[in-house]
């Protein structure tokens, strides 16, 4: 099976999440071995300031996953994994010391 990971920033007290296109490009299958994925409420920071500025950059909490199966033939399947990361008022300085 194919894995292909997408993550969506959710403003805070938006409704919905804003599509910023790929943000983490992660693709994987099950010969590639484990990808580690955050859990729901798990904090989450994505830094894509190094980038060509085509990514975007944020920070806070995983609201949602969701997966969705596709068959793509009679013998495959491929995994869509949608994570919503939702802006948070918690103080990150408490969460690390660096």
């Amino acid at each position: 099976m194919k894995y292909y990971i997408d993550y969506q920033f959710l403003p805070k007290d938006a409704a919905r999440p804003i599509d910023n296109g790929e943000v983490v490009g992660i693709e994987a299958s099950d010969a590639s071995g484990m990808v580690v994925l955050p859990n729901v409420g798990d904090y989450v920071q994505v830094d894509n300031s190094a980038g060509t500025g085509q990514r975007s950059s944020f920070s806070g909490k995983v609201r949602s996953r969701l997966y969705r199966y596709i068959r793509v033939s009679r013998t495959e399947v491929h995994c869509a994994v949608n994570m919503v990361v939702e802006k948070d008022d918690d103080d990150w300085g408490r969460l690390i010391k660096e």
